[in-house]
């Protein structure tokens, strides 16, 4: 066993759950992510339109947006580093962000094979974590979390959710997960 795992082996759940938390929320990858597409977002915001001022109602629009630009998911996924994809992305999670209160978070070491870890998403904080709970009992950590690129592939699926809204109405998560307060 080595002196790393040694370390850890004692952590409880809490612990680890901070730590990991902490890794993701500050390392090169997030930093170098969030530059890029917050310096890219004057230009998309005007070719898209102008206006996007990351109110809830303009995630109705962005919708829109992508249902019409993104035609499957297999054009998502080849599109998916391109600005437009990736600006998008981002503007969905600021508005997370400054509508719930959620931070960015991204894995610094991504493991090999799963290419969520590769992707950012936004989490409320973890001092919140005791606001949720798993109904199964099973995650320590069920603070929702939300990869924009997911929100996305559920817009371009075969039985994609009817009408607008889809990604406004996930805001909702943030209140449904709440432990009951006695």
């Amino acid at each position: 066993m080595s002196n790393e795992i040694r370390e850890y082996e004692d952590d409880d759940e809490y612990t680890v759950a901070e730590r990991i938390d902490r890794a993701h929320a500050d390392n090169p990858r997030l930093t170098a992510w969030l530059g890029e597409q917050e310096g890219g977002f004057d230009d998309w915001n005007r070719r898209n339109g102008g206006g996007w001022d990351f109110g809830e109602g303009s995630l109705d629009r962005l919708e829109a947006l992508v249902r019409e630009h993104v035609a499957s998911a297999d054009d998502l996924f080849a599109r998916e580093h391109t600005p437009w994809i990736q600006v998008a992305c981002w503007y969905v999670g600021e508005v997370h962000n400054r509508s719930r209160g959620t931070r960015w978070r991204m894995d610094p070491d991504p493991a090999a094979g799963h290419p969520w870890s590769e992707r950012p998403y936004v989490i409320v904080p973890f001092e919140r974590i005791d606001d949720y709970e798993d109904p199964e009992g099973i995650d320590y950590d069920a603070r929702p979390r939300h990869h924009p690129l997911s929100s996305f592939l559920t817009l371009v699926q075969e039985d994609p959710p009817a009408g607008p809204a889809s990604l406004r109405t996930e805001l909702d998560d943030y209140e449904a997960h709440r432990r009951a307060r006695g």
